[in-house]
């Protein structure tokens, strides 16, 4: 048998992520349904078992995809244990995962908002990332937490899914959507720790100041 050298080590390491980068803007662009093997090959001028030969089928395609992330989500689950239970836990934390986040990260939100009947099947399968957020949740939020703090916290990691719902029509580009979820998160972070929790009492509407 023959051993592969590390030229074709580096090749098929570097042919694997052509077919993550195409496959992720076709996904995107035209649907996971809408999107066969065949147009991914084409578009990347390799032969169907080539292709197979890094990936199965198109849904250990989209796994492997967000495995980074899911890689960065089980790096902060270590981070937090690690830390001291302060109050502003949640603060960091949140800052510690929005710093993280890159463009790119937005590419996968994108295939993951335009595709969600497959993100709900991966969640079924735990192969998916928001879902694995239960665990950040329960460590934040700690046991007598309510569900309005548990959703609070929750939110606070959600940010960034929320600033690119909200950009579709505009002329907002990557960096302002990040921008955005950064300051909403921080924001978010600020009400689940505390600051901010007071509401305005309804029935100082219409009020006289001078009463």
């Amino acid at each position: 048998m023959t051993t592969p050298t590390g030229k074709d080590r580096r090749s098929g390491a570097r042919t694997r992520e052509d077919i993550l980068r195409v496959a992720l803007k076709l996904f995107t662009e035209k649907g996971f349904e809408a999107t066969s093997i065949r147009d991914i090959s084409e578009a990347l001028g390799l032969t169907k078992s080539a292709l197979y030969y890094h990936f199965r089928n198109k849904e250990e395609i989209v796994v492997s995809l967000m495995a980074g992330r899911r890689a960065d989500l089980d790096a902060l689950v270590a981070w937090i244990t690690a830390q001291p239970r302060t109050p502003d836990l949640p603060q960091r934390a949140a800052l510690r995962w929005m710093t993280d986040t890159t463009t790119e990260h937005l590419q996968a939100m994108r295939l993951a908002q335009a595709n969600q009947p497959l993100m709900r099947r991966l969640a079924g399968e735990g192969k998916d990332v928001r879902s694995a957020f239960d665990t950040v949740v329960g460590l934040l939020a700690g046991e007598d937490a309510s569900a309005v703090d548990r959703l609070l916290i929750r939110m606070t990691f959600d940010t960034t899914a929320a600033a690119l719902l909200a950009a579709k029509g505009t002329d907002a580009g990557p960096d302002d959507v990040i921008a955005a979820a950064r300051r909403a998160s921080h924001a978010l972070a600020r009400a689940a720790t505390g600051d901010g929790r007071q509401e305005p009492d309804s029935g100082a509407q219409g009020r006289d100041p001078a009463a």
